[in-house]
C-alpha cells in the first residue's frame, strides 16, 4: 500500500532550522492548532495582523460558522485547488516539537514567475522568543537556495512593530503600501515587503529539508 507521502508529495516535505521545524499541515495536526489559537495570537497592544478577524470568532464546535469550522474550512480548501499553476503551503510551525504556528508559502505559475508570498502567525505564548523570525528565514531559505524563487513577498498593517521587525531580520525591504478594510469595518494601511537573494539575512542555523526532489517533481520545479 502507498503512504501518503507517495500518493501527495508535499506531505514528506520537511524544513528543519535550528529548534524549528516546518511540516506540511496534516488533520492530527489540527488539535494542536486549535489549542494554540484559543489561548490568543495577537498582541492586544499592538494592531490585528490579520485582514479578516478569525481569530476572534467564538469557539463553538457545533457551529459551522464559528471556530474551529471556520478555519478547518480555509485549511482544508488549500489541497482541494494545490495545483502547479497555483499552491498554498500551509505549514505546521513546531518549536522543541510543540506546535506553535504557522508559516504559509504561497504561488501562482511559480515555475515562470519564481515569485513566492508568505505569511504566518504564532501563539502569543510563543512571541517574542526569535521564533517568528527563525520560521520565517527558515522559509525564504527554502526558497531561494532549494526552489529557485528570485523573490519573496508578504506585508504588514501599518504599527505592527513586531511583524515589521521579523520582515526586517529576513531582509525584506519596503515595497509600497495600500489602504484595505480590516475586518470589513475600517481602513488601515498595509506596508508591502519584499526581499531577493541579496538582500535576504540568513538564520544562524543550518536550513535542513526532507523529501525536496518528489516535491520538486510533484510541482514541477526544474533547476
Amino acid at each position: 500500500m502507498a503512504t501518503l507521502e507517495e500518493i501527495f508529495p508535499p506531505f514528506g516535505l520537511a524544513i528543519r532550522c535550528g529548534p524549528v521545524e516546518l511540516r506540511v499541515l496534516r488533520d492530527e495536526d489540527i488539535p494542536g492548532l486549535v489549542d494554540v489559537v484559543a489561548l490568543g495570537v495577537v498582541d492586544p497592544q499592538l494592531p490585528t495582523p490579520f485582514p479578516e478577524a478569525w481569530h476572534e470568532l467564538p469557539y463553538d464546535p457545533e457551529n459551522p460558522d464559528a471556530f474551529p469550522a471556520t478555519s478547518l474550512k480555509w485549511w482544508w480548501s488549500q489541497r482541494a485547488v494545490f495545483g502547479r499553476d497555483q499552491w498554498r503551503l500551509v505549514l505546521v510551525v513546531r518549536a522543541e516539537g510543540e506546535i506553535v504556528g504557522v508559516q504559509d508559502l504561497s504561488a501562482e505559475r511559480f515555475p515562470l514567475t519564481r515569485s513566492i508570498t508568505t505569511g504566518s502567525w504564532l501563539g502569543l505564548a510563543h512571541q517574542r522568543k526569535g521564533t517568528g523570525t527563525l520560521m520565517r528565514q527558515a522559509v525564504v531559505g527554502f526558497a531561494f537556495d532549494h526552489l529557485g524563487a528570485l523573490e519573496c513577498h508578504s506585508a504588514y498593517i501599518d504599527g505592527n512593530a513586531a511583524s515589521a521587525a521579523v520582515s526586517r531580520k529576513t531582509g525584506y525591504q519596503p515595497n509600497g503600501r495600500r489602504r484595505i478594510a480590516q475586518a470589513g469595518q475600517r481602513g488601515v494601511d498595509e506596508i508591502a515587503v519584499r526581499v531577493t537573494p541579496d538582500t535576504y539575512i540568513r538564520p544562524e542555523h543550518p536550513i535542513q529539508i526532507r523529501g525536496l526532489e518528489p516535491f520538486k517533481r510533484f510541482m514541477g520545479i526544474e533547476d
